[in-house]
Parts: structure tokens; C-alpha cells; sequence
């Protein structure tokens, strides 16, 4: 779990949605980008009273002034200050405008999503990773050992738009579902150039293993959510509809199937296990064992010396460390987020208890943890290692030069790391994850 990925939620998710049936409107893309580019100028000029007034009323308790101060606060303390906007596309979603601008920031280059009613009201403010860096194949990824096809995760309304990659060659084949981090990631957990699951799905596949992938519901449907999200909402209920239509498939074996979590969804992979029953295997990648609020202040705090002679910064950070700190009080009013996240939502991630649903899980585990990582890190690695001594069939293992993502590097990772360098998932995480699985036994399915 990242700040930057937070960021990239619904900062708004009371969102009075347009009946199904509403008639697209005339759209005059030019005005749409302008208002939304004077708006997010607003913010910039920390003119957050004027901007409040430009927002929809039923979004108005989660874009307050207040709450666009803390955000931008957030959004400046993480990426910088913005040097420009430009104009993006304008696409319609369910009777409502949605302007993608090109954001600048000092520390990289992200998409400010604003999403506008049918009176040209701010109803919904996002910051997305901008992917337009090309993607390359990593070296270990051989495209004629594998074929792709497009499936559908999940059932009306939540459908989920997915890819299934299949090795060439008799099956039937183990198989993976790959479970994302946090926020409104694509099937390939795009994250600046880098699409790690992209990565795992074609070198996985390339080891006779097949991987499905999926847009998360966040990502698709972020305009529809509520800001009141449930864990399940965002993460489990999908999962295990994944695993279910993986098993389903003719040319997987259902005996040999396994759920594979990076950073929340390695914190919930038990959690999926557990609830759909069946899986062979339980693969954790980058799982954060400290409760949210202390891998939080760990992250604000690490992204804070990076520039430490950046009061603006400095401010930002403060800023949200007094909301943690209001909020472990118990202070914190249900409707404020922190970096997107209400406190309902943050009680029910400091209620799971993932090493006490492995310890009751007989099922093989393999936990992989990155040297380089400032998400989640080695403490984190140090605690699950003391919390699953002696529990049988558990593999962990670290891997000094690898960040977050998994791919190498030197020294501590940074968030500009990620938005700007491409890399790959390392060789041997790929190499190793398809040998302990190979290595499996099968599980009745039953």
C-alpha cells in the first residue's frame, strides 16, 4: 500500500449517479477542459474557499474547503508543485463528464481527473498514474509459448473486464489470480511505465502457468462507488469470483489453483483464500504486517526527507499525520478521508489479523518481500517472520535489491522511481514463484 496509489482513489464517492437509461449530452469538450483546468488552478493557488463553491452538493462533505486543503496538501507534499495542466479527453460515464488533464508536478507526470454533473458542478476529483511511457516486454517473457483471451470477472453490476493468459500446449495448466494493490489499478497494476502484473502474467505464462488479471472494480466503476467502501467491495468479493472463473476453465487444472496478492492484496490473500475454499497456494507479495496507520507515517515520513528543505512539503506531511493522529483518538469524523480513506475503512483494515488466518489455513504459503521497499519493508518482513514460525508449508524469502514492484535497483526506492524509470519484475521473483507452484500439490477442489 503506497500513498501515491491512495491518492489515486475516488477522493469523492458520494456521487449521485444518472439513471442507466440518461441520454448522452451534447459535450463541448473545450469548456469542459477549461473549467476543470481553472478548477484544479484553484487548488494550486490554494484558493480552496472559491473552489468549494464550484462543487456539487451531494459531493460537498468530501470536497469541502477543508478537505480540498488536506488533499492538495497531500498531492503537493507527494508529487510536488504542479507546473502545468493541459487539456485531455473528455469521456461521458453514465450522464456524467469526465475530463482527464495532463498534470505536471515537479516529481512526475500524473492524469488529475475531474468528473463533472450536468451543471458543469465538480463531483469527483482523482489522480491516476499517467501510462503513456511505452511498455517492453521483459527479456524473460517468450510470446510464442503463450496465447491471450479476454474474459469477464464477476457479475452485473460489477462486471470486470480481464485477460487470461494461457500457456501453448496441453493443458491442463496451474494457474494464478493476481490480486492488486491499493486503488483504482488497471489488469496490469500500471503504475508511470511499469506493469508489473503484465510482467508476472507473460513470465508465469511462459513457465506453463496461466494468470488472469483484471481491471479492479475501483477502476472501472470508480464514479459509481460509494465513499463508504467496503474491503469486500473493493477487493475480496472480485478475487474470489476470479478464482471461481479460473477453476472453471477447461484448460486449468482446478486442483493447482492459487491466489496471488501484491500489497493490500497480499494483506487480504488469506482472507480470499479462506472464503472461497479451494485454492492450492497462497503467493504474498510486498505484504505490509503493521496496522495501516503506522506503514502510513512511515511512508509520509520517508517522503518528507526526500526534501527536506520543502516547508511546502513538510506542511503537506503534517497535515495528514494530524488526521492519523485524530483519527487514532478516535476523533476522526467518518466522513473525512485520509489520503481517500474513511475511518470505517481504516478500522476494518486494522482488523484483520492475516497471520491468525494463515495459522488456521492448511495451505502452502510463499511470502516474498522486497530490500529496497519503503511501502511496505523489512520490519514488516522481520514481523511476519516471527508471527509464522513453526506453520507448515511456509516459504519466505527477501530479496535485497528489489523494490516494491519487485523490480531491481540500488538504494532505498523512491515514488519517482516507479513513474518514471521502466523496469520488469526481477527474473528470479518470476523463476521462483513458478517453481514453488509447479512444486505443489494438488487440492481437491471439492
Amino acid at each position: 500500500m503506497d500513498i501515491f496509489r491512495l491518492l489515486s482513489v475516488p477522493l469523492t464517492g458520494a456521487v449521485v449517479l444518472a439513471p442507466a437509461g440518461t441520454e448522452a449530452q451534447t459535450v463541448d469538450s473545450t469548456a469542459l477542459n477549461n473549467a476543470a483546468i481553472e478548477w484544479v488552478t484553484l487548488l494550486r493557488d490554494q484558493q480552496f474557499d472559491s473552489a468549494a463553491t464550484r462543487v456539487d452538493p451531494a459531493a460537498a462533505a468530501q470536497l469541502g474547503a477543508a478537505q480540498l486543503e488536506v488533499i492538495w496538501r497531500s498531492v503537493d507534499g507527494q508529487l510536488g508543485r504542479m507546473e502545468s495542466l493541459a487539456a485531455g479527453p473528455v469521456t461521458e460515464a453514465r450522464g456524467y463528464h469526465v475530463v482527464d488533464l495532463k498534470g505536471t508536478f515537479a516529481k512526475g507526470a500524473v492524469t488529475v481527473r475531474v468528473t463533472f454533473d450536468a451543471q458543469t458542478r465538480v463531483s469527483g476529483l482523482f489522480f491516476l498514474p499517467r501510462t503513456e511511457a511505452a511498455w517492453r516486454p521483459p527479456a524473460y517473457a517468450d510470446e510464442a509459448a503463450f496465447r491471450e483471451v479476454e474474459v469477464t470477472v464477476g457479475k452485473a453490476p460489477w462486471q470486470l473486464p480481464g485477460t487470461l493468459t494461457l500457456p501453448v500446449g496441453e493443458g491442463p495448466f496451474p494457474a494464478v489470480v493476481l490480486v492488486h494493490g491499493s486503488g483504482p489499478n488497471d489488469r496490469n497494476e500500471s503504475i508511470g511505465p511499469n506493469r508489473p502484473f503484465q510482467d508476472l502474467a507473460w513470465g508465469l505464462a511462459t513457465h506453463g502457468i496461466a494468470v488472469l488479471r483484471y481491471d479492479k472494480r475501483t477502476k472501472v466503476y470508480g464514479a459509481r462507488m460509494s465513499a463508504d467502501i467496503t474491503l469486500d467491495e473493493e477487493v475480496i468479493d472480485d478475487a474470489v469470483a476470479a478464482l471461481s472463473l479460473v477453476r472453471d476453465r477447461p484448460e486449468i487444472d482446478p486442483r493447482r489453483v492459487v491466489v496471488v496478492g501484491h500489497s493490500l492484496g497480499a494483506m487480504l490473500a488469506p482472507e480470499i483464500a479462506r472464503r472461497d475454499g479451494r485454492v492450492a497456494g497462497i503467493v504474498m507479495l510486498a505484504a505490509p504486517a503493521r496496522r495501516f496507520t503506522e506503514v502510513l507515517r512511515g511512508q509520509l515520513e520517508y517522503g518528507a526527507s526526500l526534501t527536506p528543505d520543502d516547508a511546502a512539503a513538510r506542511s503537506a506531511t503534517d497535515s495528514i499525520l494530524a488526521l492519523i493522529d485524530a483519527y487514532e483518538a478516535g476523533e476522526l469524523p467518518d466522513t473525512v478521508a485520509i489520503l481517500g480513506a474513511r475511518p470505517p475503512y481504516l478500522a476494518a483494515l486494522d482488523a484483520l489479523d492475516p497471520a491468525a488466518t494463515l495459522r488456521s489455513l492448511p495451505v502452502p504459503l510463499f511470502l516474498l518481500q522486497g530490500g529496497r521497499d519503503y511501502q511496505s519493508t523489512m520490519a514488516d518482513f522481520a514481523l511476519w517472520q516471527k508471527r509464522l514460525a513453526g506453520r507448515s508449508e511456509t516459504l519466505l524469502r527477501a530479496y535485497p535489491d528489489l523494490n516494491h514492484l519487485f523490480a531491481p535497483g540500488e538504494g532505498t526506492a523512491t515514488p519517482t522511481e516507479y513513474m518514471t524509470v521502466p523496469n520488469h519484475v526481477a527474473t528470479q521473483v518470476v523463476d521462483d514463484v513458478a517453481d514453488w507452484i509447479r512444486a505443489l500439490a494438488p487440492r481437491d477442489p471439492s
